[in-house]
């Protein structure tokens, strides 16, 4: 007669319900980390897979330190690369910040510009390595974003706001 082994502690991976060892730091069927944790962005991912729906971009953004003014609207929120640097861009009616990674989910603002202040904004590259360029008079920066239209929909929102603009202050925020 065979002695039964003891059947091993077991955990449910979060993200695709399988049972793995409870010791496990890797779903071995999905790849979950489950030694990652902590900060706001590991919370947005929780969010996001609807086990903690209370998280909200606002939630991610002031744990960056930096909250939307009243009446203030995130319009656009992707991960992205400004000027060789991976973060994730935000796009506001007023403004745009661009939050640089520091780690697994620490982030810093890297870049805060009031829409007022762009001047210019086009696509430029390749079907493989597009990418927005924008600036002001005295400043120029490159974005590339990942997913399928997001440069065009940045580009739209960007040029929306310089269309919107008066004459005047075209003439006023035009370089040279």
């Amino acid at each position: 007669m065979v002695a039964a082994e003891p059947m091993a502690e077991t955990k449910q991976c979060p993200d695709c319900a399988e049972q793995v060892l409870a010791a496990a730091r890797k779903c071995r069927y999905c790849g979950y980390r489950f030694d990652r944790g902590g900060g706001a962005l590991g919370d947005l991912l929780a969010g996001l897979r609807k086990d903690k729906p209370d998280v909200t971009l606002a939630t991610i953004i002031a744990d960056w330190d930096v909250s939307l003014e009243s009446g203030e609207q995130a319009r656009f929120f992707r991960l992205a690369e400004l000027d060789d640097r991976l973060g994730y861009l935000l796009v506001t009616g007023t403004r745009l910040v661009f939050f640089a990674a520091r780690g697994y989910s620490r982030h810093d603002k890297l870049v805060e510009r009031s829409l007022d202040s762009i001047s210019h904004a086009r696509i430029r590259g390749g079907l493989g390595r597009r990418q927005l360029e924008f600036g002001g008079s005295a400043w120029e920066h490159a974005v590339r974003l990942y997913g399928r239209g997001n440069i065009q929909r940045l580009a739209d929102l960007l040029t929306e706001h310089l269309a919107a603009a008066t004459p005047t202050d075209l003439d006023r925020r035009s370089p040279g």
